[in-house]
């Protein structure tokens, strides 16, 4: 735990920009609770949630080349374990978030054999096809509630430390963004290792790289296994906030799947943190939307997820590279600041 503190500090203090967003982070909250503003400090909680799995499945479709738009699977699997543990065998989601994303990640491995034998838009279409298969067998399933879902009951205030259950979304923030650091210190190795230097490899051709002795597939099943598994971490943080979950809020493909997408999009996906530049810049605009103005005009009822099209219409006009990479290519942000200086040491592995 020591160590891994150090490591965000050491990391924090060479990126000038991950030490500014870590201490607006930090504050955000505060001043959110003393001015007793819940909305805008839920969707700071949302725009956490969702730059820990757009960061997760940037690892996927980013630095592998894996495009993916079934992470909801991912998702919904963290979510209900979260709470099927809670429920039924009275696990402190302390130690469920842990074991959801462990879930997350044994289903995403299992997954891997088969879908990593496709390629390409074939590949992309079978984990959509995927998370339908898995929001439909949730939605008949009676040990998961069926298509009603699972509701936390409310607990004793002895209890609520126990079963992490607080009024409004401030503590739940504190508790996103200590998930999100230790994200960014565990991709941030990955990706300045051997493996991340792999993983690009096959993302610009993994024939290629299968010439020169990568083991594509084993390499694809890593990669599968850390997005899975904060996916399924991003997941259990939903069922904690909320406290509720069913097959069509978990497992949907717009607000989970695609809104991951968009976010990592947005940010810039060949960037170790476009995606949550683009968290932080999407959700709090789609939430504003959905919020402020669709619900009092409910025959614009959807006029949020045109927000999305919109805004991703935008960027892919303008911006095609990202924000992030937008702000690299004007010289903002420096090229590679947050990918190591020195090189790494050896060849493939040929196995």
């Amino acid at each position: 735990m020591m160590s891994t503190l150090l490591e965000y500090i050491n990391m924090v203090r060479r990126s000038p920009i991950i030490l500014a967003i870590s201490i607006v982070l930090l504050i955000l909250p505060i001043i959110f609770q003393y001015l007793n503003l819940p909305f805008p400090a839920n969707m700071l909680f949302l725009a956490l949630m969702y730059a820990i799995a757009a960061m997760a499945w940037n690892l996927l479709t980013g630095y592998t080349g894996q495009l993916s738009i079934g992470h909801a699977i991912f998702f919904g699997i963290g979510a209900y374990t979260t709470m099927i543990l809670m429920l039924y065998y009275k696990i402190t989601p302390w130690i469920g978030i842990v074991i959801s994303g462990f879930m997350a990640m044994i289903v995403g491995l299992a997954l891997g054999v088969p879908l990593f034998r496709l390629r390409s838009h074939w590949f992309t279409l079978a984990t959509i096809a995927s998370a339908e298969i898995f929001r439909l067998v949730f939605m008949v399933w009676p040990y998961v509630g069926g298509s009603a879902g699972l509701q936390a009951p409310i607990v004793a205030p002895e209890e609520k430390l126990y079963y992490i259950q607080y009024a409004g979304p401030f503590i739940y923030c504190y508790i996103a963004l200590a998930i999100l650091a230790i994200e960014l210190i565990v991709l941030h190795r990955i990706v300045n290792s051997k493996i991340g230097y792999y993983l690009q490899a096959i993302r610009e051709d993994e024939n290629a790289a299968a010439v020169l002795g990568v083991n594509v597939f084993k390499y694809k099943m890593i990669a599968m296994a850390y997005s899975a598994f904060f996916t399924g971490l991003a997941g259990a943080l939903y069922t904690i906030r909320f406290r509720f979950v069913d097959p069509f809020a978990v497992f949907d493909l717009i607000t989970i799947s695609v809104y991951i997408v968009v976010a990592g999009i947005i940010g810039g996906i060949y960037s170790f943190i476009g995606p949550l530049i683009g968290a932080f810049i999407f959700l709090p605009i789609t939430e504003y939307v959905r919020v402020e103005i669709v619900a009092r005009f409910p025959r614009y009822y959807g006029l949020h997820v045109c927000v999305v099209g919109i805004i991703l219409l935008i960027i892919s006009m303008l911006l095609p590279e990202g924000i992030y990479g937008f702000l690299e290519k004007k010289g903002i942000i420096k090229h590679k600041f947050f990918e190591e200086e020195s090189r790494v040491v050896g060849g493939p592995e040929n196995e």
